[in-house]
């Protein structure tokens, strides 16, 4: 396997997880007091955005060239690197 398929297979499972986290916080939220839910779907709902922001990128990140491979992954992880702090955020008390 290359480097790059190895990246964007590790990739891919992480956006899988992180999808999976994010229904789980929506779970959560639906569970909390009504005062709380707005501001707990408010941050999913960015989070949901952001997440479908670095899916379309990864997808494009899988079918660029192997020239454009580098520079779509470095914006790829910009996005990556955001997406992580806002689920750090969410599911810190």
């Amino acid at each position: 396997m290359s480097l790059r398929e190895t990246y964007e297979s590790k990739i891919q499972a992480q956006l899988n997880d992180l999808k999976l986290e994010i229904a789980d916080l929506r779970t959560k939220a639906d569970k909390l007091e009504a005062n709380l839910q707005l501001e707990y779907y408010t941050r999913i709902d960015e989070l949901h955005l952001k997440f479908e922001i670095a899916n379309q990128r990864f997808e494009q990140l899988k079918q660029t060239s192997d020239e454009k491979w580098e520079e779509i992954k470095i914006e790829f992880e910009i996005i990556w690197d955001t997406l992580r702090e806002l689920i750090k955020s969410a599911t810190s008390p």
